[in-house]
């Protein structure tokens, strides 16, 4: 039996306590100091945790946890026993709208999304279901759609598009670091920051652009489009593609060539297409924002779009 030299084991067994305290305290001061309910990584993690689960369907990806209710970016969500933000569950007798789409969608960091705003708009004989969840994509949507959402017959289908829905999304079980310590979260957020600085990681833009490289999924995921349009046509349920831009310089859009893409698409097949970036164009971006760091859309963008969203499907929606 080798001898254990007892100057040496107290020797390690100090210096693992020590950082086992020094992580303890890093993660201390960071749950205290510096979560203030308005950091976004903190709050996606929160998010991720508590609303969000790794569906068994591969094509799903993501699905909402039900009957959920937890404070991100200082503001309330709900989640339904159906998994929607909404306040409520479905009633037949009412006309029900379906809101597809992403964190956009869902509302990140606003407390009345464009879904409320334009169900308020078209008064009581109407429900606007906000299923929406982060970091999906449209092929995403889809077939979470046909899994879990067409059953509720819906009168009315609203598939809101962004610039980075067509990326291939890998989901992945995190570890229990990653899940839990928010010192790590904060320390790799800000390693991807400098790395970005320093042109050693893709910046939003460059990031946003790429997404569209992959033809492959690409098509894959306009054949899902394809799919809900064709089981609306057959059900004679409206379907709609609503494009919300990327609010980041506005003013010089650059991604006029990926939002054409999905543009033509839409009308080759005969899909009704807005682009909600004719309502948002002319506003200062930043006051779009949920705050300087989170480019998601706000209160007061969330109301414009349900406004133009009115204004432009009013017909469509007085006639079912």
């Amino acid at each position: 039996m080798i001898p254990i030299n007892k100057k040496y084991f107290f020797i390690t067994l100090s210096i693992l306590f020590s950082l086992l305290g020094a992580i303890l305290v890093m993660e201390s001061y960071a749950r205290i100091f510096l979560d203030d309910g308005k950091n976004l990584n903190f709050e996606m993690l929160k998010y991720a945790k508590k609303l969000k689960k790794i569906s068994k369907d591969k094509k799903i990806g993501i699905e909402h946890k039900k009957n959920k209710n937890i404070k991100l970016m200082n503001v309330n969500i709900k989640l339904n026993s159906q998994g929607f933000r909404n306040d409520y569950n479905l009633n037949q007798s009412k006309i029900k709208i379906l809101m597809l789409g992403d964190s956009m969608t869902f509302g990140w960091g606003a407390n009345k999304t464009f879904s409320n705003n334009l169900e308020e708009k078209l008064g009581d004989k109407f429900q606007v279901i906000n299923a929406g969840i982060g970091n999906t994509n449209t092929y995403m949507q889809v077939n979470n759609f046909f899994q879990n959402y067409k059953d509720y017959n819906f009168d009315f289908i609203i598939l809101n598009f962004f610039i980075n829905d067509l990326e291939k999304v890998r989901v992945k079980k995190g570890y229990f670091i990653e899940k839990n310590f928010y010192i790590y979260t904060f320390l790799k957020s800000k390693i991807h920051e400098i790395l970005i600085r320093f042109s050693l990681k893709d910046n939003w833009n460059e990031f946003y652009s790429k997404t569209f490289d992959d033809e492959k999924f690409i098509n894959k995921t306009l054949n899902e489009i394809l799919r809900l349009s064709e089981y609306c046509n057959k059900n004679n349920v409206p379907f709609v593609i609503n494009n919300i831009p990327e609010l980041r310089d506005l003013k010089n859009y650059q991604f006029e060539e990926e939002t054409n893409l999905i543009e033509k698409f839409a009308i080759e097949n005969n899909i009704i297409f807005l682009n909600s970036m004719e309502i948002l164009k002319n506003n200062d971006e930043e006051s779009l924002w949920v705050s300087a760091e989170d480019p998601h859309l706000n209160d007061k963008a969330h109301l414009l779009i349900a406004n133009f969203l009115y204004k432009e499907l009013l017909t469509d929606f007085n006639s079912l």
